[in-house]
């Protein structure tokens, strides 16, 4: 959960000045490949509805090995993707993006049951990544990566993304094999899939740490693989992914390298889309774990689940509703000899975001964790929401530069403990994508 304040006056001032902001040079968190719009010369919109959030061509683009979606039309022949265009020639500045950066303004206030409220604001640098993206000329070979300089305000160099693939097939069948290390639910699901989102924050149900210190949104290193049917004129889309990983660390990271933990994870998706822009995910998720029980003393090897269904409506090209549920089933144990239990969770999330004119939409979200740990040592099923509101817009004709405003309310009590927390947050960001 996050962290508070004692006065309203700076959260009053914060919004006047996000006001101002928004008016004039507003704010974003960044997730682009620019070089691939230098490459084909087209704007940051024919893949984006606004940064960083994928359209449909965005989504394709991806899992065609980083080729831009033909036209297709009833009765034609298909393309190879080796035939496909490749926009302009190879240059380092078509395949590397410097500066995918995200400047920002925050005020807030939280507090917990048993402390003293606390607050915050500041002027940071929320993030500044580098990306290296596209493919080997005249094959089917492609690579991504991405070196996270600055992320959640320090420098924290890592990279979330070092993958090779292999694309083969035609644009209208086409598959896909990725090996490295892969940020999940980008351009592999529906819109309402995906971890990027207008707002600042993805749904909490992608991003809140579990008890079992599991989080849906990570890089795992593995192997992946997707198939993908287009029918003409991209009326339909059927899309399938499945993956296999090394897991994650006791504290919930990744395993990057050699472990003494052999077990495998598996993730799955399946994706269902059709005009104009909408689509249905489901998401499956089965894994294991070392973890520390309840005690902070015994280690315990629990069996994680989630299973998750997303879907979005795009009505009328202006009005994008979308929705998802997550439903969790961990094992628990809450110290040495105690009997085993459950950490189960039914999570959702309901948004909408309407997009005004093209560079220029205003977005709602409502989030609701409902956990439980069953058993003698539960507590009792709690849930904690959050209400999120805010503006986007972009302040260059390519979609570049985006400015942000957004403010949210998170309340709620955590299932192992029962403490409440609430959290009232404002946020205005700058996005720079280049």
């Amino acid at each position: 959960m996050r962290k508070e304040r004692t006065s309203w006056i700076p959260l009053i001032v914060s919004f006047v000045f996000v006001g101002i902001c928004s008016v004039l040079v507003l704010p974003r968190k960044s997730e682009a490949l620019p070089q691939f719009a230098r490459r084909y010369n087209l704007k940051c919109t024919a893949c984006h509805t606004i940064v960083p959030v994928l359209n449909e061509q965005g989504e394709l683009f991806q899992r065609l090995g980083y080729h831009l979606p033909p036209a297709l039309l009833p009765g034609e022949v298909p393309k190879k993707l080796s035939a496909l265009p490749e926009g302009a020639d190879w240059s380092l500045t078509n395949n590397v993006a410097v500066a995918v950066a995200d400047f920002g303004y925050s005020a807030e206030r939280t507090t917990q049951e048993g402390t003293t409220p606390t607050s915050t604001s500041a002027f940071q640098v929320n993030s500044w990544n580098n990306y290296f993206a596209g493919w080997l000329p005249n094959t089917n070979f492609f690579y991504h990566a991405a070196l996270d300089i600055v992320s959640g305000g320090a420098t924290n160099v890592d990279l979330s993304n070092a993958c090779i693939g292999y694309a083969g097939g035609t644009a209208r069948n086409s598959w896909y094999i990725v090996g490295g290390r892969e940020h999940l639910q980008v351009a592999q699901g529906t819109r309402a899939s995906q971890i990027y989102s207008l707002l600042p924050n993805s749904p909490l149900l992608f991003e809140n740490p579990s008890p079992t210190n599991f989080v849906f949104d990570q890089s795992p290193v593995g192997l992946n693989v997707g198939y993908t049917w287009i029918s003409s004129s991209y009326k339909r889309v059927f899309a399938a992914s499945a993956k296999v990983t090394n897991g994650d660390n006791p504290d919930g990271s990744e395993i990057l390298g050699p472990s003494a933990r052999n077990s495998k994870d598996f993730w799955a998706d399946i994706d269902f889309w059709y005009a104009p822009e909408s689509g249905i995910t489901f998401v499956d998720y089965y894994g294991k774990k070392d973890n520390l029980a309840g005690d902070g003393v015994t280690t315990f090897h629990p069996t994680i689940r989630r299973q998750g269904i997303f879907g979005n409506y795009m009505l009328k090209n202006k009005v994008d509703f979308l929705g998802g549920y997550m439903h969790s089933n961990d094992d628990w144990l809450p110290a040495a000899g105690a009997p085993a239990s459950k950490f189960i969770a039914n999570d959702y999330y309901v948004a909408v975001d309407y997009y005004i004119k093209q560079g220029l939409a205003v977005s709602g979200r409502y989030d609701e964790l409902r956990q439980e740990i069953t058993g003698a040592s539960g507590v009792g099923l709690h849930s904690t929401h959050d209400w999120t509101v805010g503006v986007n817009r972009a302040l260059t004709p390519s979609g570049n530069v985006i400015a942000r405003v957004a403010y949210s309310y998170l309340s709620g009590r955590e299932p192992v403990g029962a403490v409440k927390s609430t959290d009232k947050l404002v946020q205005a960001d700058l996005s720079f994508n280049f």
